[in-house]
């Protein structure tokens, strides 16, 4: 396909830090689309308010607020909108869809990492499921939401060369098995994985094969 004849996927963020991760995976399992953001658009989109109690709610929520502020010629693009997050076992699920106002208001990424360490002061068990949850919204109608889960652990500190701005776990999310942080997963070889389950990565996949049918 022809860099010409590209269909334009808007990542539907501002968070420059979930777009460059989210625009990476992409282009490393297809390079069909070409992948833009709400900061590349000629004028601004309102922010969606994340009421949703679930991540497949928020992400829609996303994908709806965006689609309904495009104009033309953008109209034509395709939407896809996250909503991610950590799902801390001991803590039952915390922060789960409520991240940035895990205390309670709006938190900075420092904040909370903070806040996330000082919950976990003590606690011998600090398993946690990173969930990734996308939703699909093409310009005729058709909407499809994709969710997929990673394990892991959160760090006794965070580690600073993994810091990313507009995404605070991605300094804590360790991975025991394979000895390296989560984010550090995608750069190794199917077989060098030892079968762990990358979610973020697996949900693109779903994404590319959806809009490939």
């Amino acid at each position: 396909m022809t860099p010409n004849l590209k269909r334009r996927i808007l990542f539907a963020t501002k968070n420059p830090g979930k777009f460059q991760e989210f625009k990476k995976t992409f282009e490393k399992l297809s390079t069909d689309h070409e992948i833009v953001s709400y900061n590349d658009l000629p004028y601004a989109v309102p922010d969606c308010e994340e009421k949703g109690a679930t991540f497949e709610e928020n992400a829609l929520l996303k994908a709806r607020n965006a689609r309904s502020h495009l104009k033309n010629p953008e109209k034509d693009m395709i939407v896809v909108a996250d909503d991610s997050g950590m799902e801390i076992d001991c803590l039952g699920g915390e922060p789960g869809v409520r991240t940035r106002r895990w205390a309670g208001h709006e938190m900075t990424d420092d904040e909370i990492i903070e806040y996330c360490l000082d919950k976990l002061r003590g606690e011998k068990d600090r398993s946690a499921s990173y969930v990734s949850c996308f939703a699909i919204s093409l310009p005729d109608g058709t909407e499809k939401t994709i969710l997929d889960r990673s394990r892991g652990t959160i760090l006794q500190a965070p580690r600073n060369s993994s810091q990313l701005v507009g995404m605070p776990f991605r300094s804590l999310f360790f991975v025991p098995e394979l000895n390296i942080m989560f984010h550090e997963v995608r750069d190794l070889s199917p077989a060098d994985r030892r079968g762990y389950k990358l979610g973020h990565e697996e949900a693109i996949q779903q994404i590319i094969q959806f809009l490939a049918r």
